[in-house]
């Protein structure tokens, strides 16, 4: 309590009113904050959001910053180096001398030597700045692709967070109806059992179904608010509206169909493999770098100079002094270091170049799994469609069967689970085609507008949501 009243009385009156004013505008903006409306939200307004307040995101362009600095650090040691340096001395003794007699004398000395000079030093050949030079600039084009692939990354998380709340939230829209047809079920077999029809075995069975319907759409509706939270932390912003993709879904053709055309289009555009590229750039540029240990160096030296008095045999004396010349350096001898150096630069580059061969076999790889589930999952989604229209048919079959008695409500209870089962997986089906494709467009590299673009035009249908129970309205 000491230090605080302590600290506030040396502020002043002035720096307790501007203390004050701070905490005045951050609780002002902070209320903003919690206040703030909620939008519709796209994918690619998501994703604009996100760009902005992605901490993973802003740290990468933080560190893409500090990268391309290494360039024209690296390129001072090929630029001339000015300096200018200014000193003064007091010198203060006694000198002691003999005088014609031989007669000790001591004599106090007191006097100022200052001394200024400006030298310059301009290399005409350095072989190991190039060097250096050479391997930033390949670290800078490492750097930059490894950005792209990051932010590919960013759409890639927040898709997936995108799409998992759509999923989910089409689970709670199929959990509400089995909900409300277990509810009817339920009140099917009081009036059986009211008319003697029925048995209290079919009741209990009924009022079990409705109870785990009940137990699924909470389990959805938890799910759903913990997927809009995710969603509403990554993009800083409250969602009120939310696009989906239409009921009668069908996939659209890939831009490029062929795996031939994909794979040659991850071989271009992958950022992840020209970064790799990059990488073995760099330790070729390191290999040079460090042989240039074993070769000369040149430099032009010029400088000039005052100075006065500069020793006790040049009192009250002043001396002017230019020069103008080359310095050249040869190493000799160096105990083995250089050597050392150039073998394990190699080695790294032998690393770099089979980790650039790896990285192409696992592109390749992933890319043709992407394809074949973009390419599938067109027939999957056809698939589960049909056996949502069949199991729609049969339900309705069971359905008249039980009116007429040749069915039990134990096989409409059963009938009813495998529907809701179907369209839960045909939702799966979609949403699972919609990340491969968005996955299978950034392994290749395209540009990040593009893929969320892509993802944008299939997501036509707006759907508000509403955030006090994270339940979504259609």
């Amino acid at each position: 309590m000491n230090i605080r009243n302590t600290a506030t009385a040396r502020l002043g009156p002035q720096g307790r009113l501007n203390r004050r004013r701070a905490r005045l505008g951050a609780l002002v903006l902070t209320a903003g904050i919690l206040a703030a409306p909620a939008q519709a939200l796209t994918l690619a307004e998501a994703f604009e959001a996100v760009r902005l307040n992605d901490p993973q995101y802003r740290a990468a362009e933080r560190e893409l910053e500090a990268t391309r600095l290494g360039i024209p650090i690296a390129r001072s040691s090929l630029l001339p180096q000015i300096a200018l340096n200014l000193s003064t001395s007091d010198i203060n003794g006694l000198r002691q001398f003999p005088n014609a007699f031989n007669q000790e004398v001591t004599v106090r000395v007191d006097y100022t030597a200052p001394s200024s000079s400006l030298s310059l030093r301009a290399p005409l050949l350095n072989f190991e700045g190039l060097g250096r030079l050479r391997q930033a600039e390949a670290q800078t084009a490492v750097a930059e692709q490894t950005f792209r692939a990051r932010g590919l990354s960013l759409v890639d998380r927040l898709g997936t967070a995108y799409i998992q709340t759509l999923l989910v939230r089409t689970n709670v829209r199929v959990s509400e109806r089995e909900v409300t047809a277990a509810e009817a079920q339920v009140q099917r077999a009081e009036q059986r059992q009211r008319m003697g029809e029925g048995t209290r075995t079919e009741e209990a069975q009924a009022r079990s179904a409705l109870e785990q319907a009940r137990y699924r759409m909470i389990d959805a509706r938890d799910q759903l608010a913990t997927a809009m939270a995710r969603l509403q932390r990554m993009t800083g912003q409250q969602l009120a509206w939310i696009n989906e993709l239409p009921e009668q879904f069908r996939p659209m053709p890939l831009p490029n169909g062929s795996l031939r055309e994909w794979l040659d289009m991850a071989a271009d555009l992958s950022p992840v493999l020209e970064a790799r590229r990059h990488a073995v750039r760099v330790a070729r540029a390191g290999v040079q770098r460090n042989r240039a240990g074993h070769l000369p160096r040149l430099d032009a030296v010029a400088s000039v100079s005052r100075s006065r008095n500069e020793s006790l045999n040049n009192l009250n004396q002043s001396s002017s002094l230019r020069s103008l010349g080359l310095q050249l350096s040869v190493p000799l001898y160096a105990g083995g270091g250089v050597d050392a150096s150039v073998r394990q630069s190699e080695s790294l580059q032998a690393q770099a170049e089979e980790e650039l061969r790896g990285e192409r076999e696992t592109l390749d790889l992933e890319v043709q799994r992407l394809h074949q589930a973009v390419t599938h999952g067109v027939d999957r989604i056809d698939a589960a469609m049909r056996v949502v229209e069949s199991t729609q048919i049969a339900l309705t079959g069971v359905s008249r069967a039980l009116d007429a008695g040749f069915a039990t409500p134990v096989d409409v209870l059963d009938a009813q689970a495998r529907l809701f089962s179907v369209q839960r997986d045909a939702a799966q089906a979609r949403y699972e085609y919609l990340v491969a494709r968005m996955r299978l467009m950034a392994q290749v590299g395209m540009p990040m507008h593009q893929v969320v673009s892509d993802l944008d035009q299939l997501l036509a249908v707006r759907a508000e949501v509403d955030t006090t129970n994270a339940r979504a309205k259609p």
